[in-house]
């Protein structure tokens, strides 16, 4: 509720401002899901077996969005996020009142004891032609990190791009960026600096960390249909040294992330093609003096999607997806040596798209999607015997109906 409140303070406060310029549009996206979950759990006599895990209806996401146009050269955006399903409240271990049992290891325990949550997901001011550069823009605020396929992301499938849903980048955060197309239509790029935390966090619960995220973002499309790019990233986590004492602290983390992508699309096809690696650095944290905790983990995605529009009297769109997630670098510690035991996950999700209500530029208003994700683990037995054996596989149907409105005040 206070959350709520303080959102409806600052649109009323910035509903005046934006309605004086040239232009105002007024946008939004409505998720509603069903899913449902099975996974291994034990049964009374202690053996696993696949059980119903979760079989429920939420509003996944809503979207409700200004963009007011200054000038020419001067626009404004302001989104909020709604949700029924994530985490709405976060607080330190040592709160007493907690609703739930507390991880004396962990820094801050999340749960959800609201109806409805909410997040601010763009507050950003696009300064055009500041710099004589044609084409370039000036970003200023919360808005998209330009890494990998996370800022384009259009959701044909339900799931999140790659990058969002390995922890790699987040999609949207504080900072500043210059972006902007090639001409003659030959590709795009951005250069930024963020906070490196994501727009979901802000204020305490900030981590406690003083340098910036630094960022650069390349694609390339020689000829029409074919897109190559890729995208680097520095971010680190918490601080190298504690405020209190200057001991150093063994949670500090130096990240290095790389993505790459290649797309072909040629009539009803589209195929994307992502190659990921994120590597993670631990110089206070050693845990023998011949090694350390630095680790490498690297992933890939291939997804095709076919348009049916032209071959059926029904705007259809079929879609697969291959995800492979590797963190078998991640060292864990057996006695006096260091291991890398075998850590993969698989993942093949199948999709349909059925979009309708077009409007007069033959864009859908309302999109039904479904989806079917399966997720099997292959793992060293002896140090993840549960992966191994299969007791962490899982699979998910999802069902969703998406809806869009715009409307522009000028």
């Amino acid at each position: 509720m206070r959350n709520l409140l303080l959102v409806l303070i600052l649109s009323a406060i910035l509903l005046p401002t934006m309605l004086n310029g040239q232009e105002l549009k007024i946008s939004g996206e409505m998720w509603g899901r069903w899913t449902m979950d099975n996974a291994m759990y034990k049964n009374a006599a202690g053996t696993y077996e696949s059980k119903l895990a979760k079989n429920n209806l939420s509003l996944e996401r809503g979207y409700i969005g200004l963009e007011s146009k200054f000038s020419e050269s001067t626009k404004a955006r302001f989104t909020i996020d709604l949700f029924s399903t994530d985490a709405t409240h976060e607080w330190p271990s040592t709160y007493s009142d907690a609703v739930q049992p507390i991880d004396s290891v962990s820094a801050y325990t999340q749960a959800s004891i609201d109806g409805a949550g909410l997040k601010i997901k763009y507050a950003y001011v696009d300064f055009a032609n500041l710099i004589p550069i044609p084409e370039q823009t000036l970003s200023i605020g919360l808005q998209k990190v330009y890494f990998g396929t996370i800022y384009d992301w259009n959701y044909s499938l339900i799931g999140k791009a790659p990058t969002d849903e390995y922890k790699v980048a987040n999609s949207a955060d504080y900072g500043v960026t210059f972006n902007g197309f090639i001409p003659s239509g030959y590709g795009e790029y951005a250069i930024g600096v963020y906070n490196g935390e994501g727009y979901k966090k802000v204020g305490k619960s900030l981590k406690d960390n003083t340098e910036l995220a630094f960022l650069a973002n390349l694609r390339l499309t020689p000829i029409p249909g074919v897109t190559l790019g890729g995208s680097y990233m520095m971010n680190t986590v918490e601080r190298d040294t504690k405020l209190s004492g200057d001991a150093a602290n063994k949670k500090y983390e130096k990240q290095s992330l790389m993505d790459g992508i290649a797309r072909l699309a040629y009539g009803p096809a589209d195929l994307w093609i992502e190659y990921i690696t994120k590597g993670v650095e631990l110089p206070n944290d050693k845990l023998i003096d011949a090694g350390d905790k630095d680790y490498t983990s690297k992933g890939m995605m291939i997804m095709p999607i076919i348009s049916l529009a032209e071959y059926l009297p029904v705007d259809l769109q079929v879609i697969g997806r291959y995800d492979m997630w590797d963190d078998s670098d991640k060292p864990i510690k057996v006695g006096s040596e260091i291991k890398h035991p075998e850590m993969k996950l698989n993942a093949i999700t199948l999709g349909v798209n059925y979009n309708i209500m077009h409007d007069i530029s033959n864009v859908p208003q309302m999109q039904i999607q479904l989806n079917y994700t399966d997720k099997k683990y292959s793992a060293d037995e002896v140090y993840y015997a549960d992966y191994a054996k299969g007791y962490k596989d899982s699979s998910q149907i999802m069902m969703q109906l998406k809806w869009r409105f715009s409307n522009t005040i000028n």
